[in-house]
């Protein structure tokens, strides 16, 4: 039951991976926007303040809030696709259009039929541009705006019910056979249905029933501001450690997009949870606030001394206490790479995770530890967690990101985590890369392991190394489902015992391999997973 329990999370967990790259990609956009638009840097260039630049600035900036403003349809859709086996997941993504619709328009029709809506801010700008506001009283009743309809706020956690819902319906009814007289609705057609009519009924109820939902989640929010210091430091340290379940998504989701992340109004209008807040500072060029109380339970504010300077000194570490130091270099390069550029840590977590969990719990102690200092220090920092962010999000912010203790808060981190790192490895003689005893130092093993490291284009077969996956999972046939996040391929298997464990561990290109349930087994790519995924693919058939 528990291994199930934790699987379906696992899963619910990756499923948000799509709508976060989405986000990602169109925030980065947003920050491009954001720079153009600073008016520290208009007043230094004035050419950039001439309509046309403000313009592409602004549509720069808009890209971005698109998907802000829109997240619960954007995560019902990622996680029905997420949740949904092979072969039923566009069905699925349907079925969670129709059924966020018609939750939306059913919570309308309920607050305007029982007299429970509250007016809002109706205004007329320049070319006859009408816009509808949220006010003060709408936001205390949980009403608010979603493509022109005034209906309650379900937020993200709204999105994820539709999404995990549609899947469920789909799964359930997709082969579901109807009376003669009503055959055309049958298949593929009957699971849009069923999630119409479900959150038709959801929807009509919503207005009575979210108001103490929402009040839950307030509670959470306050109990976790209300730790301060000590709420901070358990943010980070407990992210990092559900990072062998894959389970981190969940977490840090919780506070980029619903109330727990805290909610404040930005240029004069109101923004829910952390990423939704931060980006929407980022959006606004006149925006000059503090935002250290939001910024204390964000991911990007805590994580960037880690992953941008943490990281490379542990791997330094590992590195300097290798006894076969080429081996440890191309390992050590790769995954700092992925850690810097991409915030992608898990090429790194792995090489020692499973070797000296110790040394994993310091690392997660450490990471809460940046929060809690950042949060000591009334940081208000709105960069991301690599350091492409942090220059374009933290210093071309200037007055809008203090970047200057993430930095150096980084730079101790550094050298904390080298000195601790090879301190500890040697300490009790950690197997970490470049230190396996030399009878296992054959050359097939030395040049599987290095070329395994690369982030660069490599000789090795992609076909073949899917082949020799595929075999050691037991087969085609025992392959159930499989998918992947941004460094793992993440697959499913119907018979545990027919998978050879020592084997998948060994195969070229592959960083590492986990096993959160006994159907569940993750094997790291890094940064070429998608690559290995799309071999997959045409191996399976798909």
């Amino acid at each position: 039951m528990k291994k199930n329990v934790q699987s379906y999370f696992s899963k619910l967990g990756r499923s948000f991976l799509m709508a976060v790259a989405v986000m990602s990609f169109f925030v980065l956009l947003l920050t491009l926007g954001a720079v153009l638009k600073n008016p520290h840097f208009i007043e230094a260039i004035p050419f950039l303040g001439s309509s046309w630049i403000q313009f592409i600035a602004n549509a720069l900036s808009e890209s971005g809030l698109v998907v802000i403003r829109f997240m619960p349809i954007v995560f019902a859709v990622s996680i029905a696709i997420g949740m949904s086996e092979k072969g039923n997941k566009e069905l699925a993504a349907f079925s969670a259009v129709v059924g966020y619709l018609f939750m939306i328009t059913f919570s309308s029709l309920a607050i305007n039929h029982f007299g429970m809506a509250i007016r809002p801010e109706v205004a007329i700008g320049e070319n006859n541009m009408v816009s509808l506001s949220q006010t003060l009283d709408m936001r205390k009743a949980m009403q608010t705006f979603v493509l022109g309809i005034q209906t309650i706020d379900t937020g993200v956690l709204g999105g994820v019910i539709v999404g995990t819902v549609s899947a469920w319906a789909t799964k359930k009814y997709r082969n579901k056979s109807l009376p003669m007289i009503f055959s055309f609705y049958q298949g593929k057609h009957f699971p849009p249905i069923v999630t119409g009519l479900i959150f038709m009924v959801v929807g009509l109820a919503i207005p009575f029933v979210w108001p103490y939902i929402g009040g839950g989640i307030y509670s959470v929010a306050e109990l976790v501001t209300g730790a301060g210091v000590v709420g901070s430091f358990l943010f980070g340290f407990i992210e990092r450690i559900l990072i062998p379940t894959g389970l981190h998504h969940v977490w840090y989701s919780l506070a980029h997009f619903t109330p727990v992340g805290g909610t404040k109004e930005i240029c004069g209008e109101v923004f829910t949870g952390t990423k939704a807040i931060t980006t929407s500072a980022l959006g606004c060029g006149n925006f000059s606030g503090d935002l250290s109380d939001i910024t204390r339970v964000w991911l990007g504010q805590g994580a960037t001394p880690i992953k941008v300077f943490g990281v490379p000194g542990a791997l330094i570490g590992i590195y300097l206490a290798a006894r076969n130091k080429p081996r440890a270099k191309v390992i050590a390069i790769s995954a700092a790479s992925a850690s810097i550029f991409a915030g992608v840590t898990e090429p790194f977590e792995f090489l020692f995770m499973f070797l000296a969990p110790g040394l994993f719990v310091i690392h997660a102690a450490l990471t809460g530890v940046s929060f809690a200092i950042l949060d000591l220090v009334n940081a208000s920092y709105i960069g991301g967690n690599n350091i492409i962010e942090l220059i374009f999000n933290g210093v071309l912010q200037g007055h809008k990101s203090t970047w200057i203790p993430v930095t150096l808060v980084g730079i101790v981190m550094f050298f904390i985590y080298l000195f601790v790192f090879k301190w500890y490895i040697e300490k009790f003689n950690i197997m970490t890369p470049g230190r396996e005893p030399e009878e296992d130092d054959s050359e097939d093993v030395l040049q599987a392991e290095v070329a395994a490291s690369k982030l660069l284009k490599q000789k090795t077969d992609k076909n073949e190394v899917i082949e020799l996956v595929i075999a050691f999972l037991g087969g085609k046939d025992n392959i159930k489902e499989y998918t992947n996040c941004i460094s793992r391929l993440r697959i499913y298997v119907h018979d545990s015992s027919l998978v050879n464990k020592e084997g998948l561990k060994k195969v070229p290109d592959a960083l590492g391999m986990s096993q959160p349930s006994d159907e569940e087994i993750h094997l790291v790519f890094g940064m070429k997973v998608s690559e290995y995924r799309n071999v997959m693919d045409q191996q399976m058939g798909e």
